[in-house]
């Protein structure tokens, strides 16, 4: 059984953490990332990989004790989810800064590194397959689960922010990440009080008897 510390540290820790590297998310045009932000890239692009994980690992246990085909597709989903999103954004936003980083350092090969960028980042896998199934399998997940938990008897409010929270942060994160993730976090908070409140305490059991 996951103990309250870890099972708190995955619904609510991973999200705002993925809500800070949001916050802090360079919005960059052009194929190089500008040296000055080289670092905090790097940085959010590795960190993302963990966390987004963890996210997953939240929804499958909010999950727990729910039944049904909306919640065993959400299961389901998370293991893609995350290695679809890992490879869409965090790898290849990891690969853009290396690219980036090694621009910078030899600006004469400058047209070399701007080809190579434009090509992984204009490829049939890296521009069409993989954002689209991390959405596909994030619409799965996080839309499943809030079907799942609603008709679970969950907090209504609280399923439609988790599941939306984690939708749009899948595909826009850079842009309206932050307030996603907090979005969700309000959602789990909502759907974890209704499942406290749905447990029947030893009072009532004893009464019930």
């Amino acid at each position: 059984m996951v103990s309250v510390w870890l099972r708190r540290m995955a619904i609510f820790g991973a999200p705002l953490g993925l809500a800070g590297l949001a916050a802090i998310h360079p919005i960059v045009g052009g194929a190089l990332i500008p040296e000055d932000k080289l670092g905090v890239w790097t940085l959010i692009h590795t960190l993302q990989i963990p966390l987004a994980a963890l996210l997953g690992v939240a929804v499958v246990l909010m999950l727990d004790r729910v039944d049904g085909i909306e919640a065993r597709a959400a299961r389901l989903a998370v293991i893609p989810w995350v290695a679809a999103f890992a490879a869409f954004d965090g790898i290849a936003g990891l690969a853009t800064g290396a690219l980036s980083e090694y621009g910078h350092l030899h600006p004469a090969q400058g047209t070399v590194v701007l080809g190579i960028a434009a090509a992984v980042s204009d490829s049939p896998i890296a521009a069409a397959a993989l954002p689209l199934g991390a959405l596909f399998f994030g619409l799965v997940a996080f839309g499943g689960a809030a079907v799942a938990l609603q008709r679970a008897g969950a907090s209504g409010i609280g399923a439609l922010a988790l599941g939306a929270g984690g939708i749009v942060w899948t595909f826009i994160h850079p842009l309206v990440g932050a307030p996603a993730m907090l979005v969700f976090v309000f959602g789990a908070f909502l759907v974890e009080r209704s499942a406290l409140e749905r447990v029947p305490t030893v009072a009532t059991v004893n009464a019930a008897a």
